[in-house]
């Protein structure tokens, strides 16, 4: 604080500025030049605080230097202290406290060093505070230094132990002083997030960062692993005879080391396509000449599976396990107006067949082949048929009450086919369509559409 000091002469009665808490105030002194001045400026002294008296003349100047509190938090006592000093370690030298190697120093609940101004600190406190005007802005504010004393600890690195005494509360934050970054992979015994005490213990126990080339794959594995052997169980791998495994399984793990797995895997995989609809023409003398009416029809769709093996993460073969329609494409009717044929009926133009058709038919449509009949495969009559024919493509079983035998009729998806078998499933609007064997066991997918009835 600046002392304005300004000359007088002596003489019984004075005029004083009293200068306190940052405002002045004239008063007038006969006797005791400072404690009148103090009593008529209705000044309270506190322990600490100074009185500076300048005089000169007739007229003297007396200031009041507060002293700052201060609250000292160690060891778990609190020591209080009214001070002029400047820094954190003016305070904790006029209340006789002496730091340890490791202890943490705290001003207002923020790490601050021995340097640290009280100033600035009670400038930001008084930021924080809400100023009233009963309470005046620079009055000083308490400020609190806490202690934190420095506990001894050890701290096992793999092989290498290294003491020292810390003032971090958890294990964490003593491997934070320390410089230590704990990685996926690392062991830490006790866990991060443990409460230091005096004399504990930290193990950590360091990854081994492995290069590991997995089917062709790239990646660096940090690992407690102690063998190649170990590697292999942590990946769940489980060589066979041609598997490729570098260096061998028995091999010690050593930093920065590099490991070749060359697997043979055999995968299915599946891959679907599209089946376009095909366009049935149709005649129907029911439309007037030159009108067309299009119903557009459904793709299908195939499913073919394959099965797949990978060597080192390169495919070496591939082939077919699966393969069938597992929906039917629904045709396109392309229906046009006009007269009807000759023989008085409307036409179809499709795939294998072009000509008048009788009536069309809504039945289930399945599917089954010679195995599916009564006959066993090495009795004389497997594959044989209610009209004797053998079951081929083209083939179908009816009910003879909705569909006599001999008949022929068209399928959308599948095309023309017979009626030549019957069936104890077969009964009503529904009709097998007959495969050869070869076709798999998945060649049709079951379901309703509309039949052409030719014959």
């Amino acid at each position: 604080m600046v002392l304005a000091v300004v000359s007088f002469q002596v003489f019984p009665g004075r005029d004083v500025t009293v200068i306190k808490d940052g405002a002045a105030y004239r008063v007038s002194t006969v006797f005791d030049t400072e404690a009148d001045a103090l009593l008529a400026a209705e000044v309270d002294l506190e322990p600490g605080d100074r009185v500076l008296a300048g005089y000169g003349g007739s007229h003297a100047s007396v200031a009041v230097q507060r002293a700052r509190p201060v609250v000292v938090e160690v060891d778990g006592e609190i020591v209080e202290v009214r001070t002029h000093a400047s820094t954190v370690a003016g305070v904790l030298a006029e209340a006789g406290i002496d730091l340890r190697d490791g202890d943490e120093v705290t001003l207002d609940g923020h790490s601050a060093a021995l340097r640290s101004s009280l100033a600035s600190a009670a400038y930001v406190a008084r930021r924080a505070a809400p100023v009233t005007h009963e309470v005046a802005a620079l009055s000083p504010s308490t400020l609190r230094v806490g202690i934190v004393r420095a506990r001894p600890v050890a701290v096992v690195v793999d092989t290498m132990q290294v003491e020292l005494s810390t003032a971090a509360t958890t294990v964490a934050g003593v491997l934070a002083d320390l410089g230590m970054t704990v990685r996926e992979g690392d062991l830490v015994r006790p866990s991060l997030e443990t409460p230091v005490t005096a004399g504990l213990t930290i193990r950590l126990a360091k990854a081994r960062s492995v290069n590991l080339r997995l089917d062709g794959k790239d990646q660096v594995l940090y690992t407690q692993a102690r063998s190649v052997a170990d590697v292999l169980g942590i990946l769940a791998v489980v060589p066979r005879p041609d598997d490729v495994v570098t260096p061998a399984p028995d091999t010690l793990i050593t930093n920065g080391m590099s490991i070749v797995i060359g697997l043979t895997r055999t995968v299915e995989e599946v891959f679907e396509e599209a089946v376009p609809p095909a366009t049935v023409y149709e005649s129907d003398a029911t439309l007037a000449p030159g009108q067309v009416r299009v119903v557009p029809g459904v793709p299908g769709l195939k499913r073919t599976t394959y099965g797949v093996t990978y060597k080192n993460g390169v495919e070496a073969s591939r082939a077919v396990t699966a393969a069938g329609v597992v929906r039917q494409p629904v045709p396109t009717r392309h229906i046009t107006g006009g007269a009807a044929g000759s023989s008085g009926r409307p036409t179809l133009d499709v795939p294998g067949y072009s000509g008048p058709y009788s009536s069309k038919l809504n039945v289930r449509a399945t599917w089954y082949n010679a195995s599916h009949g009564a006959w066993a495969r090495e009795d004389p009559n497997y594959g044989t048929t209610k009209t004797g024919v053998q079951l081929d493509y083209g083939i179908c079983a009816v009910d003879p009450s909705i569909i006599p035998l001999g008949t022929r009729f068209y399928v959308p998806g599948y095309g023309t086919c017979l009626a030549a078998d019957t069936g104890g499933l077969v009964k009503g609007s529904t009709v097998d369509l007959g495969f050869p064997e070869e076709a798999g066991q998945n060649p049709w997918n079951t379901q309703n559409l509309d039949i052409y009835i030719l014959d």
